[in-house]
């Protein structure tokens, strides 16, 4: 590895931790979706599963709020007048395990990288370089929610899952009950863990082709997922008993039909009119797909993260809400080049899937870009499953990209290689790519601040 290349990975690790660290320590934990009641779970989660009272979020699986919520049971001894103090020390307590998760992550990045690319720096660089100029990234990880265990577990999950079928010594029962917990404590992070398990199947079942159904090897698939099951099946188990479904949550639920959403919802980009480019914040797409997603992508279309509230108002009335519009606007303009970048490796991911199912390819490689792929496919459909059978009127308030990190996560591998592919026949473009991904994060970074300061409340 050159000097200068384990330099820029350095720079990158530092660069991105350093930036989810700031907004660890700055952001005030009321603020984020459904901020408070994520603060009443773990408010509760101590001494009980909360209820539909308790917390507008009862539906959530309870790993991210458990060690949070330990520590509001203790503070409450010593405050017993004062829980809103305690939540909020609890929700400081809750960002900083986040920091650590984001830590933890990148370390399996580089870990994934290596696996995949062997000793190969210009696939890390990329992957790194995607990475942390997805402002998604930053605003989900300084928020007191599930998602950023659903990073990290994911992360983990595709970490153990490639060795696995790398290394034929790790295709035993140990690790297949270490990937099977992380299984299990990645749908006890949130649900969204689920759009996972197909693609980890896929690979597993890969590993030994044809010969696998009178292989012993069967067994230890099935094995790691009787492990995810007992791990993380027994609070979906708690929904179907208490709310009658095991995919309970606190809109009701629809027959499955595209008429539940509007045309808008599908048809409407923002691009006609230019709006996506001139005031992607609240209220602009209100209910529109596209739009709304890609302006949470890279911007801040909700307004948690870069608008600075006015003490008396309520969500709706900021008191940089002038400023930071058009610089937002300008921030998703920019933004269609990562974007770009993004979709082309969708593009390789796909190609790599069906040249490994047509063709039977086996290299680890091409399995881990079909299995990036494949993740990604089955989260898209499962979530735009979800915004059908419960939808939001007139606002969409479940268009979140926080909702889908998983997808962010995992798209800079395969984006990675899209421009490995660019650097093989053209190399100057492939850093003149670069050098244009670090304009774009230079521009995009007060993007990726929180304006919203705990001591300034």
């Amino acid at each position: 590895m050159k000097k200068v290349e384990l330099l820029i990975i350095k720079l990158f690790v530092f660069i991105i931790i350093a930036l989810v660290g700031v907004n660890s320590i700055i952001h005030d934990p009321i603020v984020g979706y459904d901020a408070d009641a994520h603060l009443d779970y773990l408010a509760v989660v101590g001494n009980h599963l909360p209820s539909e009272i308790e917390s507008g979020e009862f539906f959530s699986p309870p790993l991210p709020y458990y060690l949070p919520g330990l520590v509001y049971q203790g503070c409450v001894v010593f405050s017993e007048t004062r829980p809103r103090l305690c939540k909020n020390f609890s929700g400081h307590v809750a960002k900083g395990i986040n920091f650590l998760l984001a830590v933890g992550m990148i370390w399996l990045v580089v870990k994934i990288a290596d696996l995949v690319k062997p000793k190969n720096t210009h696939f890390l660089i990329s992957t790194l370089a995607l990475l942390g100029v997805l402002t998604v990234f930053y605003k989900t990880f300084s928020q007191v929610r599930g998602e950023p265990y659903v990073a990290f577990f994911t992360v983990l999950v595709i970490f153990l899952t490639l060795k696995m079928y790398k290394d034929e010594t790790k295709f035993s029962w140990r690790y297949a009950s270490l990937l099977g917990i992380t299984l299990g404590l990645l749908i006890l992070s949130r649900q969204w863990g689920f759009f996972l398990y197909p693609a980890v199947f896929f690979v597993l079942i890969r590993k030994n082709g044809e010969n696998i159904p009178v292989s012993k090897d069967l067994y230890i698939v099935f094995f790691t997922f009787f492990v995810a099951a007992i791990i993380g099946g027994w609070f979906y188990l708690h929904l179907y008993f208490e709310y009658g479904a095991l995919t309970a949550f606190n809109v009701e639920a629809e027959s499955f039909s595209f008429s539940n959403q509007p045309l808008s919802f599908y048809r409407n980009t923002g691009f006609r009119d230019l709006l996506l480019f001139k005031s992607p914040t609240r209220k602009t797409f209100d209910n529109q797909l596209f739009p709304l997603f890609y302006s949470e992508i890279w911007g801040d279309y909700w307004g948690f993260f870069t608008f600075i509230r006015e003490k008396s108002a309520l969500y709706t009335d900021y008191a940089n809400k002038e400023q930071i519009t058009p610089y937002l606007g300008r921030v998703n303009f920019v933004s269609l080049f990562p974007t770009a970048l993004l979709f082309g490796g969708m593009l390789v991911g796909a190609k790599r899937f069906f040249q490994t199912m047509t063709k039977k390819l086996q290299k680890i490689d091409s399995v881990a870009f079909s299995f990036f792929f494949l993740a990604i496919a089955i989260s898209l459909l499962g979530y735009a499953w979800f915004l059908i059978k419960y939808p939001v009127q007139p606002k969409g308030a479940t268009i979140k990209a926080t909702y889908m990190i998983q997808l962010f996560v995992i798209l800079p591998f395969l984006a990675a290689e899209f421009l490995e592919l660019i650097r093989m026949k053209m190399p100057k473009i492939y850093h003149l790519f670069l050098f244009l991904l670090g304009g774009v994060f230079l521009h995009n970074l007060p993007a990726m601040i929180s304006r919203y300061w705990w001591w300034l409340r």
